[in-house]
């Protein structure tokens, strides 16, 4: 993890994009076939990601735990994001965080609000 003072050294070395290496330049054939990986030569191709793996990529992308509550205020179920309330109420995603936002009551019966970490 870079500190907050790296991170904004970072930004400032390329504020002025005319500084950076590849300003104005485009890759060549060879450059961009020597960067793609398909088939064989991808280190995942033939492979899949566990369960447990899929589960530590969604938590670590999830911004905020999120709760499912009924109507008296009683948490039902915790859940990482809003895909998964998504997919537990087969609703859409967008409709969850619209929910989340309003904090209006969703399907007659739920609330759904953010947790602390």
């Amino acid at each position: 993890m870079h500190t907050k003072i790296a991170i904004e050294k970072l930004k400032l070395r390329f504020k002025n994009k005319s500084n950076h290496p590849m300003f104005g330049k485009t890759h060549t054939n060879f450059a961009l076939k020597q960067l793609s990986k398909p088939g064989n030569s991808n280190p995942m191709f033939g492979s899949k990601h566990s369960r447990v793996t899929k589960l530590n990529l969604s938590l670590a992308k999830s911004k905020f735990p999120l709760g499912l509550f009924d109507i008296e205020s009683s948490i039902i179920i915790y859940y990482n994001n809003q895909v998964e309330i998504s997919k537990y109420l087969n609703i859409s995603k967008s409709t969850v965080g619209r929910h989340l936002k309003s904090g209006k009551i969703l399907l007659d019966k739920y609330f759904i609000h953010k947790l602390n970490k």
